[in-house]
């Protein structure tokens, strides 16, 4: 059985996770920093690096857009994808 992965990155990490049970492709589950998680646009990634490093660039662009997002949902035009803040659950 093939589980998500989780990468540490500075302050946060991301998350991603196989498409289904024996499957070749991966998906970015969610991008966490600094105590927020966002889920970006479905897309399926052809493996495990590629969806991590493809997460690892989302991550850079929120770290760089921080301030404009202030836990909310946003659009990456560099990117070409859509971010989804998930809020914590209390």
């Amino acid at each position: 059985m093939n589980i998500g992965i989780i990468e540490p990155k500075n302050s946060g990490f991301l998350e991603v996770m196989p498409e289904g049970e024996g499957s070749d492709y991966w998906q970015i589950a969610a991008v966490h920093i600094n105590g927020q998680a966002f889920c970006p646009s479905p897309r399926l990634y052809r493996s495990e690096q590629v969806a991590l490093a493809r997460a690892a660039q989302i991550y850079d662009w929120l770290a760089d857009h921080e301030p404009q997002i202030s836990g909310g949902d946003c659009y990456c035009f560099e990117l070409k994808l859509a971010l989804w803040h998930q809020p914590k659950v209390s």
